[in-house]
């Protein structure tokens, strides 16, 4: 059976890239948590930085990932304009690999 990540796992990786990011949204199902959403200021005027946790599946609200994934997505105002990958959670191993 493939391990799902544990919430504080998930906010190790999150905090490590932003210390003082809030979460602003958190879903779960059966299974665990498998969304989460925390921002943080940019660092110009209008600028918000967002990291999203995606656990892999298709998940009632219409959201799906090939992949347990932490994001991060530069917005200025309301419109993303960038972002990439932090770090893939490896199910078999446990082990998060964060990008460089």
């Amino acid at each position: 059976m493939e391990r799902i990540p544990t919430r504080e796992e998930i906010l190790e990786i999150i905090t490590r890239q932003a210390r003082e990011a809030v979460v602003v949204r958190e879903l779960s199902d059966e299974n665990g948590l498998y969304l989460l959403e925390s921002k943080i200021a940019g660092e110009k005027e209008g600028e918000t930085v967002q990291y999203e946790y995606i656990r892999k599946g298709r998940f009632p609200d219409g959201n799906q990932s090939s992949g347990s994934v932490i994001h991060i997505v530069f917005y200025v105002g309301e419109v993303p304009v960038g972002g990439h990958d932090v770090a893939n959670f490896n199910s078999e191993t446990g082990e998060w690999v964060e990008s460089v």
